[in-house]
Parts: C-alpha cells; sequence; structure tokens
C-alpha cells in the first residue's frame, strides 16, 4: 500500500474505506477491515478507526505464500467465522487481496459492493459493463459531470468524500496573513508533491500565499529554508488538517499542487479548484478525466517542473472559480450517501449477474461444457455466474468467471478465467502455449469459433502483470 521512502505512497484507498468503515460502525454495524500494509500509515483518521472498528490481520507467511489453494481456503474460513453479511471491496477486483477477498464472498454467497471512480461517464458505463456482473452494489465516486447517465439500480453516484464549510479556513488564514493574495495550498503527504511544489513557487507571481501541508512539518520547513526569504516569507507549514479545515483551504485556493491520485483532484476540481500533480506509477492522468475537466488538471513526472508545468500553473492562477462550476452540482455528504446505500442493499446476492456474464461471453451452457471436463460424466447444473474483467491485453482480454453449480447432488464453486481473442491467430498462439508442459495452465473448454478459451483460474502469479 505505501512506500513513502521514494515520495511514493498510495492510500487514497485506504482512507476512503475508512472513512465508510467509521461511519458504519456509528450507525452500530460490526465492521472489520483488511488492508495489507496498514500498520505502515498513520494519522488522525486511522487513529480514530482504531477504536471504532476491528482489523484483520493475515500472516505475511500465508499472503506470500505460493499456494493458491492455501490462500483461498484461509480466506474462505475467516469469512465464514466472521459471518458476514457484506463484503465492501476498496477498488475493483483486479489482483491480490481485494480479488481473492470478491471471488471468496461470492463462493460462500456473501453480498459483495466494491467502491471504485467515476473518471468521466463513459468510463463509468464500461466499469458497470464489464466489473457489474460480477457484484450486488457498485459505489462510483466523482463529481457530478463525471458519473454515469441512466445508471442501472445496483450502481451508487458518490460525490467526493470531503465535506465541510470554509469558515474554520478563513479565520485560520486571516490569522497566519495569508489572506492579502491569491492562496496555494500544497498537499505534502508524499515527498515529491512537496518537491515540485517547492521548486516551482520561485516561478510563480509573487504574491501568492502558500499552505504547505505536511505530515513531517519539522522537515518541511527546513525544506522550505532553502527558499529564498521573499518566498519563505509567504510560506506558512501545517500539519494534515481535519475535514473541515482541508475543506475549507482547498475551496479558497486558486491552485492545490499535491500528487496526481483521483481523490485528490476529484475533490479539488468539485470545490472549483485547480490541480498540479506530480504523477508515478498507480497515479491517475488527466487523459482519463471527463474531457471538460482535464484542462483544469496538470500532471508531470518530475520535481523539476519544465515549461509546461510552468505555464499551467500561471494559467490556472489566473482562473476565476465559475470556470469550474459546471464540473459539479456542489453536493457533498458522500460517506453518508454510501452508507445509506450499502444499508439498503439486498441481503441476497443479484441474480441478474448471470445474464449479464453472459452478454461478456459466459453463458450457462458454455460453462457447463467447461465444468464438464472437470467431472467426466456427472450431471452439471450451473445456479450462479458472476464475471469480471481482469485485463486488457494486445491480444484480447482475461477475465475472472465464478461459478456456483451443483455436482453429484453437492454445491461447489468454480474460479476460472475465461479468454477471449482479437483473432484466429492470437488464440492459436495463446492456446499452444497453455498446452506445453510447464505451463501451468489446465484448460477446461477451447471454442475456436467464438474465439475464446476457458481454463481452470491457476492464481495470480500465471496472470501478465497490471500495466497502467
Amino acid at each position: 500500500m505505501i512506500n513513502n521512502e521514494n515520495g511514493d505512497s498510495l492510500i487514497g484507498v485506504y482512507k476512503r474505506s475508512l472513512r465508510i468503515g467509521m461511519e458504519m460502525a456509528k450507525r452500530g454495524h460490526e465492521v472489520w477491515m483488511f488492508c495489507t500494509g496498514r500498520q505502515d500509515y498513520h494519522d488522525e483518521l486511522t487513529a480514530q478507526a482504531e477504536g471504532r472498528i476491528r482489523f484483520l490481520d493475515f500472516p505475511a507467511k500465508l499472503l506470500f505464500s505460493r499456494s493458491e489453494a492455501l490462500k483461498r481456503r484461509f480466506y474462505r474460513m475467516t469469512f465464514h467465522r466472521l459471518k458476514l453479511d457484506l463484503v465492501v471491496a476498496g477498488e475493483a477486483p483486479l489482483a491480490g487481496t481485494i480479488l481473492e477477498s470478491t471471488l471468496s464472498a461470492v463462493s460462500l454467497g456473501i453480498p459483495i459492493c466494491v467502491l471504485d471512480n467515476a473518471y468521466c461517464p463513459e468510463l463509468a458505463k464500461v466499469f458497470v459493463d464489464f466489473h457489474g456482473p460480477m457484484v450486488d452494489g457498485l459505489i462510483l465516486t466523482g463529481p457530478s459531470s463525471f458519473q454515469m447517465k441512466d445508471p442501472p439500480r445496483f450502481y451508487c453516484p458518490a460525490p467526493p468524500y470531503i465535506q465541510g464549510t470554509p469558515d474554520e479556513a478563513l479565520d485560520l488564514l486571516q490569522q497566519l496573513g495569508l489572506d492579502r493574495g491569491p492562496l496555494i495550498t500544497i498537499l505534502g503527504y508524499e515527498k515529491k508533491a512537496e518537491q515540485l511544489a517547492l521548486a516551482l513557487l520561485p516561478e510563480l507571481p509573487g504574491d501568492c500565499q502558500v499552505v504547505l501541508l505536511s505530515p513531517n512539518p519539522t522537515q518541511s520547513k527546513q525544506n522550505v529554508s532553502a527558499l529564498p526569504q521573499s518566498i519563505q516569507d509567504r510560506i506558512r507549514v501545517l500539519p494534515p488538517p481535519g475535514e473541515n479545515l482541508l475543506f475549507g483551504l482547498l475551496h479558497a485556493s486558486k491552485l492545490v499542487i499535491g500528487k496526481c491520485g483521483f481523490m485528490q483532484v476529484s475533490e479539488c476540481l468539485a470545490l472549483g479548484t485547480p490541480f498540479i500533480g506530480i504523477e508515478y506509477r498507480g497515479c491517475m492522468h488527466p487523459e482519463v478525466l471527463h474531457r471538460e475537466a482535464a484542462e483544469f488538471v496538470h500532471a508531470t513526472g518530475s520535481v523539476v517542473p519544465d515549461q509546461a508545468t510552468k505555464d499551467a500553473a500561471i494559467r490556472f492562477l489566473g482562473l476565476s472559480r465559475e470556470k469550474l462550476s459546471h464540473l459539479h452540482d456542489r453536493r457533498f455528504g458522500a460517506v453518508s450517501v454510501v452508507a445509506d446505500f450499502l444499508e439498503q442493499l439486498p441481503k441476497r446476492p443479484r441474480t441478474e449477474t448471470a445474464e449479464e456474464s453472459s452478454r461478456m461471453g459466459y453463458s450457462r451452457d458454455l460453462l457447463e461444457q467447461a465444468l464438464a471436463a472437470r467431472h467426466p460424466g456427472a450431471a452439471i447444473a450451473v445456479e450462479h455466474v458472476r464475471s469480471s474483467r481482469l485485463r486488457n491485453l494486445n491480444w484480447g482480454c482475461i477475465d475472472s468467471v465464478a461459478v456456483l453449480y451443483r455436482c453429484y447432488e453437492s454445491r461447489r464453486a468454480a474460479f476460472l478465467w475465461g479468454r477471449q481473442y482479437i483473432s484466429e491467430s492470437a488464440a492459436s498462439s495463446d492456446i499452444d502455449t497453455a498446452r506445453r508442459e510447464g505451463s501451468g495452465r489446465q484448460l477446461l473448454l477451447v471454442d475456436r469459433e467464438r474465439r475464446l478459451l476457458i481454463e481452470e483460474d491457476a492464481g495470480e502469479p500465471i496472470l501478465p502483470p497490471i500495466t497502467i
């Protein structure tokens, strides 16, 4: 989850999940949180969460075990013992603990909901089409203009996870003497974001006032001391603020500089504030955003600002807030919206996922043919099907397909992969590879007419890596 030694960290999914978990606990629900690496990140929010929700910490020996069967038995056993009513995945189930948790919940008949982002209406629709068939609820976060039009019932459009009023921030800025010029807020939670911002400040107009939010104020003040005195005089370094103060600072700013993560970016855009962000592996590129929003976001991969970054900063500082007003309807309070949605989800898994999976290419008849290879001569009756896109590749795609079925009068679960190919040559090449000794793959069905292959889910080490 976290590696801030070289300036990189990815904590947005964890913090979003904590906010929701704490609200559910406040409403009287028993909440368990499972997030590997959580022990390496601490702030005001995590301290509050420690006293309100409970945490699952799986042994490292298990998490890094080469035995997929062992890991899956442990997940299923744990979920069964906890008697879970609902599993909420922090993002799309593409790999790792989130994928394993999702599949375990499906196999146990536990409803599952996924949290992720609405980058633009078109991508939200793609998310519904390719991940919806795996879930009972889909919560996509983003400004109102990013959300899917005419969504299905299991889709919840959530505003950004930030709320408050500007009054506290305006009072603080006056006390700090930062109410006399355009305000820049630096979200220095990642080292690279702070480095970029401090390198950019000398290139900006001399009347800008600056608030630097830092998890290590002492070190950040030392970094600021390397700047010319005229710039130092206009900077105040503060520890990470509470929710209300952060809302007000972002709202009062003419420009925010931080990490190019969707949560930071979308919060600022929803408040009418342009954003400059450092970009690294795992971050979001502005090109995926709604086209009318991308013009107010600039990303750079270097902590040394180039001319394009300098030009973007100066342009953003000259914009009026009205230029961004069409991006969001000013509604916030995402935590309550999401908690209400979770409480209203049906207690039983959706049955429509079988039809949705069939549209993805995985009909009951086809899956019964595939499972017949598992149980030669036995009668197979598929009862429930779920599917979700795992990888889009240059030769086609790989989907996760979870099947609940009856065989020999007992109810069983199968985790499968479906591979669909863009051409006959791509299909032939991959099928030949799969049939080679030592491939680690077990084919169940090959349909050359559909250019489709169904095989056993052999575990993440066999999958191509996720590319971002």
